[in-house]
């Protein structure tokens, strides 16, 4: 019956040619899915303008009588990821799908057509180029150059993204929808509960980014607190402790004797052995990652005590490995039009130095971030967006005890204003994860109400031991 409502809603819709939802097999998905795609105006407001299409993907339930309000899983976050590259086998393999369908839908700038990339992740790019700044002042402007052939990167913006999605909720003809999102991707729940809240059953955020992150401005004190965090278990575990007993001096030398030299360092990769120098804030920025989450979080004492000795290899391959990774997953294109927009221009320059003081990785991210988005276009943003969202709207908020991102101070300032919540803080890095967890939104989704969850399993749950000379 959907699929029927869906075809009427697209008659009427941008072109009125539109696909109907019809079957499609995905890759790693056994079963058959149901795939169409949806278009939307970049400007909204201009009839003009040209379109985007944005990919549909509904999951079927195993339930033979689901129930009305799917699941939609907004986004994994970034800003940049593609949901139909990302989060399809979360939710085709987990509890989600038991009574109800998973609505997919890619963000515009994502994919297709009107996806916002940087060739920063190039396959044929040397692995040494990975050790490079996350944002070359020649590449954003390369980049930029490109996509303005084909985008206008004004409109890639998270509340236009919000109006794309309530259109796709309209055209499937669903009158509530429960929402699920990771990291930046809560930032569209945040501000889809200002914008549509009667039509929200409930909402699911995994490590939030709530409108008053100004990404990157936190990232080092929320780095730093995660060091001092995953330093403090090595303490408690005997193995980690009796190995790694001065790790946070070491990991202040490290810094300090790269600001003064950087280290010559080789690095085996695509192009054969290279030679690079490794600076304080690319071993800074690189170590960051490593601990967003386990396992690699379980080796970051073992790659610091090298480093201290002076053997940066293991660091340097982890490095390299983990970076490839996040630049391949992200649209760095997406990215700067959402924070060079929403995020960097609320950033008082006055406020950098006291937001990064005492903290490994400085004022580098900042900075390095606020440079790419000073060639940037920028987008509209409506007064008031920073205010905090306020909602009735029942919401589960999870947030982990090693997270260098949003960190759980954020995500208890948000759950201020959102009195029908309830704010979980489990082991785990940027987003903790395991069958706890997964009770937990479970019992929360079935009756869209934090009075049903049970937080006592938390209590069982832990760190991994870290990894050992």
């Amino acid at each position: 019956m959907r699929t029927l409502i869906f075809a009427a809603a697209l008659a009427g819709s941008l072109h009125g040619q539109a696909p109907p939802l019809s079957p499609c097999h995905l890759p790693d998905v056994p079963s058959e899915a149901r795939c169409g795609t949806f278009s939307v105006r970049e400007n909204r407001s201009d009839r003009a303008s040209r379109s985007i299409p944005l990919q549909v993907i509904v999951l079927p339930s195993r339930s033979a009588k689901p129930k009305a309000d799917p699941l939609v899983l907004v986004s994994p976050g970034g800003p940049g990821t593609t949901n139909s590259e990302s989060v399809v086998g979360r939710g085709w393999y987990s509890w989600m799908r038991d009574d109800r369908d998973v609505v997919i839908v890619d963000l515009r700038g994502t994919s297709g057509p009107s996806r916002l990339d940087c060739d920063f992740a190039d396959p044929s790019i040397p692995d040494s180029a990975f050790l490079g700044p996350l944002f070359p002042p020649d590449g954003v402007a390369k980049c930029k150059a490109a996509l303005e052939k084909k985008a206008d990167l004004r409109y890639y913006t998270t509340p236009i993204i919000v109006e794309d999605l309530e259109e796709v909720r309209r055209a499937l003809g669903y009158d509530r929808v429960n929402l699920w999102a990771v990291s930046w991707g809560t930032r569209v729940v945040y501000l889809w509960l200002k914008m549509h809240p009667e039509h929200i059953r409930s909402v699911i955020l995994e490590g939030s980014a709530p409108v008053s992150f100004l990404n990157p401005l936190p990232h080092a004190h929320n780095a730093q607190v995660a060091i001092d965090s995953l330093f403090a278990e090595c303490a408690r575990q005997r193995s980690c402790q009796a190995s790694f007993p001065n790790v946070r001096r070491e990991l202040d030398s490290v810094i300090a004797r790269l600001k003064r030299s950087p280290a010559l360092v080789r690095v085996t990769g695509n192009n054969g052995v290279t030679s690079v120098p490794l600076t304080w804030d690319i071993f800074a920025e690189g170590l960051r990652l490593m601990t967003y989450n386990p396992p690699r979080t379980q080796r970051v004492p073992l790659l610091v005590h090298r480093a201290f000795l002076g053997d940066f290899r293991d660091f340097i391959s982890a490095a390299v490995a983990s970076n490839r990774g996040t630049r391949g997953s992200i649209r760095f294109g997406f990215l700067l039009a959402i924070t060079c927009t929403e995020d960097v221009p609320r950033i008082d320059p006055r406020t950098i130095q006291h937001a990064t003081a005492g903290t490994y990785l400085g004022d580098s991210r900042v900075r390095a971030q606020m440079a790419a988005c000073a060639q940037w276009p920028r987008g509209a943003l409506a007064p008031g967006y920073g205010d905090p969202v306020r909602s009735t709207v029942p919401a589960f908020l999870l947030s982990g005890t090693v997270d260098p991102v949003a960190g759980s101070e954020l995500t208890a300032e948000a759950a201020k204003y959102l009195p029908n919540s309830i704010h979980v803080i489990a082991p785990g890095g940027h987003v903790p994860f395991g069958p706890c967890v997964d009770a937990m939104e479970r019992a929360f989704l079935a009756a869209a109400s934090p009075r049903a969850v049970d937080t006592s399993c938390v209590r069982g749950m832990r760190l991994p031991d870290f990894v050992a000379p």
